[in-house]
């Protein structure tokens, strides 16, 4: 239960960690960015008896009542009510990389902003409360998710679990991950509300969604696998809208609480069982081969319990110059804290294809969905050998998928991983791949020439490609024109005149 919400103030000198009116000038385009403390109580959940057998695969209940916490919370809105949109997106921001990167809103903020959307972005984990306390003691000193069991051992060897997997380096037994359910619950039905805490009670909050990428996308996906539904979360309604989970990592299953780190899940719950809302997942390249989410996949359907699309993004890997390192612009406080993004690859140009667009359109289908029930168009997925592994066209780009005129009309080739330094991997320091982040090559002047010809014939075929991508929905109108000059521009970058 949310007992208080406070505004933190803003500053020139006190503002919030990876500030998007600093990357993005939000006062300019008619936006602001506000943030707030959330103190409260949430209760720790646990499977519940049976949960590993199918028909109860994600079944919870309650381990510990009432656990107090203080959380915190970032808006962006229309400064004018009367701009807004009526929907409201929440993201639940990413915490892998111990700091709070809120790569949905990185992904989706063209089509935000154009659209008059609210934009909520909850901490996800307390793993980055840390850095957040670094940036700016003041300001985060007083998060807290503390855990109320910190009595009880893990029943697990910590440092054996570590070193099975680099991800779990997070564990502590000082706080308590499970506290975000209730956390995440309690937001949506504030938002929902007239309370007069409420920080848009003076919006049209009329539909909201759930975001997140990678890891949250897991948070997403266990969220409504196993809490969306229950009596208790829903109040006899449904607590969001509609779904969009990018970059999911489908081999990851988010244990409900900490102790249960490890635990051997039920293989639903690496996918989305049962939806009544709309709910979109996007894929890249580098989820759909390296990750295995080829092994969970769902066919998309329009049925009463299950209204799903899934996009394979072809061309693109988890993290992309444009999404990871360049949205920072060098940041000197991320740069300072030693947690600045960067491209740690071998290669002369990391991945840098451009998935924004496509998020941007995969928003607006989810938001079209929901308002009007009028489902989005069904796209090809990404070709997989018997392995499991995307397979190649002659150029060497994968074949199938979401594509863009990049891919139908290449000039270049895509990797959705990197030749790397070993023990710089975060997935695996024994290994000389970056798995998450890829890299681009151009094709040379010469193949450009045999291919196309000239530059102009070049812009035609590109043009007629986006045309066509728009009709079907899969890229904006509004950003047809960008996806045309980034096409032209590679190709007489590389030589094509």
């Amino acid at each position: 239960m949310i007992e208080r919400i406070e505004e933190i103030p803003v500053t020139d000198t006190d503002y919030p960690f990876a500030s998007a009116e600093r990357y993005c000038h939000l006062s300019e385009q008619g936006y602001v960015e506000k943030e707030y403390y959330m103190y409260g109580t949430a209760n720790v959940y646990r499977s519940a008896e049976g949960a590993d057998d199918e028909d109860r695969a994600g079944a919870v209940e309650v381990m510990t009542e009432n656990a107090p916490y203080v959380n915190r919370f970032i808006v962006r809105a229309p400064q004018r009510p009367a701009k807004c949109s009526g929907n409201v997106v929440v993201e639940i921001i990413n915490p892998t990389s111990f700091i709070d990167l809120d790569r949905m809103w990185i992904l989706g903020r063209r089509e935000f902003l154009r659209n008059g959307d609210i934009y909520v972005g909850i901490t996800s984990k307390p793993n980055t409360i840390k850095k957040l306390t670094e940036f700016n003691p003041g300001r985060y000193g007083r998060i807290s998710w503390k855990n109320p069991n910190a009595d009880k051992p893990f029943p697990f060897d910590v440092g054996e679990t570590v070193r099975r997997n680099s991800n779990l380096s997070d564990l502590d037994i000082n706080y308590e991950t499970g506290l975000f359910w209730d956390m995440l619950t309690d937001l949506a039905w504030l938002l929902r509300s007239d309370r007069e805490e409420n920080p848009l009670k003076k919006y049209d909050r009329t539909y909201l969604y759930l975001t997140g990428w990678s890891q949250s996308a897991c948070y997403l996906i266990r969220y409504v696998n196993s809490f969306a539904y229950r009596p208790e979360a829903a109040r006899g309604s449904r607590v969001f809208d509609g779904y969009l989970a990018g970059g999911g990592v489908r081999k990851v299953v988010t244990p409900v609480n900490q102790y249960e780190t490890g635990m051997a899940y039920s293989h639903r719950l690496y996918r989305v069982e049962k939806v009544s809302e709309p709910f979109i997942a996007v894929q890249t390249e580098s989820e759909n081969g390296q990750f295995g989410s080829w092994r969970t996949m769902r066919q998309d359907s329009d049925m009463p319990d299950f209204r799903y699309r899934l996009y394979e993004i072809t061309g693109a890997s988890h993290d992309t110059m444009y999404s990871y390192v360049d949205y920072y612009q060098d940041d000197p406080d991320l740069k300072k804290l030693g947690c600045l993004p960067r491209y740690q690859g071998k290669h002369k140009e990391g991945n840098n294809y451009p998935s924004y667009i496509l998020f941007g359109a995969a928003f607006r289908n989810l938001f079209h969905w929901v308002r009007t029930g009028a489902a989005p168009g069904i796209c090809e997925r990404i070709a997989v050998d018997s392995k499991g592994e995307n397979r190649k066209d002659a150029f060497g780009n994968s074949m199938g998928g979401l594509r863009t005129c990049l891919l139908n009309y290449p000039t270049g080739r895509y990797h959705s991983a990197s030749n790397i330094e070993k023990g710089v991997s975060f997935v695996d320091r024994e290994s000389e791949k970056d798995v998450l982040f890829g890299y681009q090559e151009g094709f040379s002047a010469d193949m450009l020439r045999e291919l196309y010809g000239s530059l102009e014939h070049y812009k035609d075929l590109v043009t007629r490609d986006t045309q066509e991508q728009i009709s079907r929905g899969f890229v904006c109108r509004e950003d047809g024109e960008e996806l045309i000059r980034l096409a032209v521009s590679l190709a007489e970058r590389r030589g094509l005149r």
